[in-house]
């Protein structure tokens, strides 16, 4: 994918996120505020004013106030982005959930005495009572729905079986009206919770997002470290070696000494481009020419040496460059880990079958430490379904890394093949 159909999808994404917060903001914020038409159908009723416009105001302030401890609660644990209701956010939400305890219970406890009678307005405002009052509830994760939902219903039934209604037992029988009041009540706080569930999908769907994208950042930064580990570890080798043979040569007078030198320098400097390509993530490597460079390098540092590559089979590019990884880093370990005379490099590519074998004599005593080197090869083989192993004694050193039959035949398939190389 390009860089700018990244960037197109990544701009889609984000606004779709953005619409699905204004879609659940609208759908939980919204319900406070039809609570003053619930207000207003008091007022408007038969009930006196002296009871109908207090009642009125406690049910702003209930609803003010569950308004408040729902977008606190919700923007606090970090559900909501910023945006225009953050003007009734607090800081110190405790003061603020007292009052709407406090006024959401009264209004329930006395709005019997101020509902009209008629029979739809009668459901449809303790439904409504019932329902959004308890909403901010849903913002404490201890509280099962089960319990706010029944808590939204009793809070609208207590509009109904407690009051006069006059007139209300004619229009509506109260059985009718307290299962239709029950039903509009649990209904509501069904889609509230619905809408809050959409809302926490969408928030980890976006938090998933940029942590894909930090861990994409920390795997390349892991890539190129591993890459430069691997790629220096037997370049500076090389270069201890040819630098102690010079200095060698250089105290005993040799004119090859100055030739040694230079070798170190046309060392160094390809040493210098492979570090470009490192870090444009260009480096690849090749198992061919890693099996003669070790063979080279080996047999310089006075080491019988003895390559063999078994099999007719075509290795898949992503293994053939993961086992040139593993020669190159197994022999940086020989040339540092061990006082080596004989070394034996073996490849087995049968078409069923791939295999490395570095194996060497007279290696160090373990010191019980895992190399960063071998757990960036272990790392390597993962990624193309292998696997190595280490077998280490007082006698020998083995590095084995194998690949699956299904991972090769699955890495033929996606990419081509590669040449196995390697001398006889």
């Amino acid at each position: 994918m390009s860089t700018l159909q990244s960037s197109t999808a990544q701009h889609r994404a984000e606004l779709g996120v953005r619409r699905t917060e204004r879609y659940v903001y609208n759908s939980l914020h919204w319900a406070f505020p039809l609570l003053g038409a619930v207000a207003l159908i008091a007022v408007t009723g038969d009930a006196p004013l002296e009871w109908s416009l207090p009642w009125a105001a406690m049910l702003i302030v209930a609803a003010w106030s569950g308004l408040v401890v729902l977008h606190t609660r919700l923007r606090d644990a970090d559900l909501l982005p910023a945006s225009g209701w953050d003007a009734v956010r607090v800081r110190r939400v405790e003061p603020v959930r007292l009052v709407w305890i406090a006024s959401g219970l009264i209004c329930a406890a006395t709005a019997g005495f101020v509902f009209p009678p008629a029979g739809f307005l009668l459901v449809l405002s303790s439904a409504m009572l019932g329902s959004v009052l308890v909403m901010p509830m849903l913002t404490y994760p201890r509280i099962r729905p089960m319990v706010i939902g029944a808590t939204g219903i009793v809070l609208g039934q207590l509009g109904i079986w407690f009051g006069p209604h006059p007139g209300a037992a004619q229009e509506l029988p109260w059985v009718v009206a307290a299962y239709w009041s029950a039903f509009a009540s649990g209904m509501l706080l069904g889609y509230a919770v619905m809408f809050l569930n959409v809302l926490t999908t969408t928030r980890e769907l976006e938090w998933a997002r940029t942590d894909t994208a930090r861990l994409a950042v920390a795997e390349e930064r892991l890539r190129f470290s591993r890459d430069l580990h691997d790629v220096f570890g037997r370049t500076l080798s090389t270069v201890a070696l040819k630098a102690e043979l010079a200095a060698e040569q250089a105290r005993r007078g040799r004119p090859e000494s100055v030739a040694t030198m230079r070798e170190v320098q046309s060392i160094a400097t390809e040493a210098l481009g492979e570090v470009r390509e490192v870090v444009r993530g260009y480096r690849q490597t090749d198992l061919a020419g890693e099996m003669a460079g070790a063979r080279s390098l080996l047999e310089a540092s006075g080491i019988e040496v003895t390559t063999v590559t078994e099999g007719s089979g075509v290795l898949p590019a992503p293994v053939a460059r993961a086992f040139a990884w593993v020669v190159r880093e197994g022999t940086t370990n020989i040339l540092r880990h061990a006082d080596a005379g004989r070394v034996r490099i073996a490849l087995d590519s049968e078409p069923g079958r791939a295999r490395l074998v570095l194996d060497n004599d007279h290696p160090h005593p373990a010191t019980g430490r895992a190399g960063s080197g071998l757990a960036g090869l272990s790392e390597r083989l993962a990624e193309v379904g292998g696997r190595l192993s280490v077998d280490h004694d007082t006698d020998r050193f083995t590095l084995t890394a194998e690949v699956t039959d299904a991972a090769l035949a699955r890495l033929r398939t996606a990419s081509g093949p590669s040449e196995t190389g390697g001398e006889r």
